[in-house]
């Protein structure tokens, strides 16, 4: 546990920090062993105790990506540089309302535990030259920290690679923020799949046995109630697993995985929905498998949402030059130049987005027929 004088030692260093470049809010999260959970502990500026229950596996959440990938972030306008779906990935910008803020990694030992979050409840580029300041600050550490200060890790920045994960041996930032997210949606999937299913599996044997030692009509009527729970439970945590990421993808490849979300979505939505695989069962890089997953998944659930399609079909094909995912509906339609935005309206972005990653071809063709979505990835 942090010494008194270390946990004063933080309180002061918070303080006197936003006294000198007048933040809104400063906090250095640490975590309290080698691959745990990242917490808010010390806070000045703060609006309630809120930040304080936040705690961020390494992956997930602003603290989680710095601690994970040992790279500081910085964000002028989150409104502008953060779609729908990474904002919403980030507990403290909801739990303080922050619009701007860089995110140091706390080095001791060579080894990140920490993170210092700087930030502004209001957005703007004159921010920036505050950040430069308290960066150079920063060079002689905090707090008996190392601060690492460069290669800034930011969702603005837009590259191109050209194999799994790096473009002439260095890793790109984008895809870093991606496969750090990936990594916690494993992680999570995996826990509940393996952890919380199987409890209540074993939940379910106990309440079985109860109803075999009391055989009565009111113990059978609670029993049976408690099995239903159960049951319903069950169903919904192996749902939130396969949407989080189906272990299926890492174990078995693409197809099985389409095949657990197409499961899930038709029970969902209600739509017929059939994977036709013709491959010869040939696995790509993970990193390509979890963007083509993505890419689809997103297609299969704007045609549930929006085609009003009764059935949807997912077909992977392959050739002697690349994989191909279609998935084609009998809905209505859309414009693909000019969609009507619904919802959170980044799908498609999403979308173009993962394909620029892998240097894919994604291809939309829509009439008052339906709606066929392609994504090619060249085969190694």
């Amino acid at each position: 546990m942090t010494t008194d004088w270390r946990s004063l030692a933080y309180d002061d260093a918070t303080s006197q920090l936003k006294q000198q470049f007048g933040f809104d809010f400063i906090s250095i999260g640490l975590a309290q062993e080698p691959g745990g959970a990242l917490r808010w502990l010390y806070a000045s500026g703060s609006s309630g105790l809120r930040h304080t229950r936040i705690a961020l596996t390494p992956g997930h959440g602003v603290g989680g990506i710095v601690l994970k990938t040992g790279r500081p972030m910085r964000f002028t306008d989150i409104d502008k540089e953060l779609g729908p779906r990474a904002y919403s990935s980030f507990p403290i910008v909801f739990a303080e309302d922050l619009r701007s803020f860089i995110a140091l990694p706390l080095v001791s030992a060579n080894h990140v535990s920490g993170v210092l979050l700087c930030a502004f409840r209001t957005s703007g580029i004159e921010h920036a030259e505050t950040f430069t300041k308290c960066i150079a600050h920063m060079e002689d550490g905090l707090c008996g920290f190392d601060v690492i200060t460069d290669g800034f890790l930011k969702l603005s920045e837009r590259t191109e690679p050209i194999d799994d994960e790096t473009i002439d041996g260095t890793e790109t930032p984008l895809l870093s923020l991606i496969e750090a997210r990936e990594d916690e949606r494993r992680s999570i999937s995996r826990e509940l799949h393996d952890g919380l299913a199987q409890e209540l599996l074993s939940v379910s044997v106990l309440v079985k046995q109860i109803g075999l030692i009391h055989d009565d009509e009111q113990t059978g009527s609670l029993v049976n109630l408690a099995e239903e729970s159960i049951n319903r439970l069950l169903e919904e945590t192996r749902n939130l697993s396969v949407q989080l990421r189906p272990l299926a993808l890492d174990d078995l490849g693409l197809a099985a995985a389409l095949r657990a979300q197409a499961s899930v979505y038709s029970k969902m939505f209600g739509a017929r929905i059939s994977v036709d695989d013709s491959t010869t069962g040939t696995r790509l890089s993970r990193t390509v498998e979890t963007h083509m997953y993505r890419i689809a998944q997103e297609a299969l659930l704007n045609a549930c949402k929006y085609s009003h399609s009764d059935a949807i079909d997912v077909i992977i094909t392959e050739n002697d030059q690349c994989l191909t995912i279609a998935v084609c509906d009998q809905g209505t339609g859309f414009d693909p130049d000019n969609p009507k935005v619904k919802g959170h309206g980044c799908g498609m972005g999403s979308m173009r987005e993962r394909a620029k990653l892998m240097n894919a071809n994604l291809n939309f063709f829509s009439s008052s027929k339906g709606t066929t979505v392609t994504i090619s990835v060249p085969l190694p």
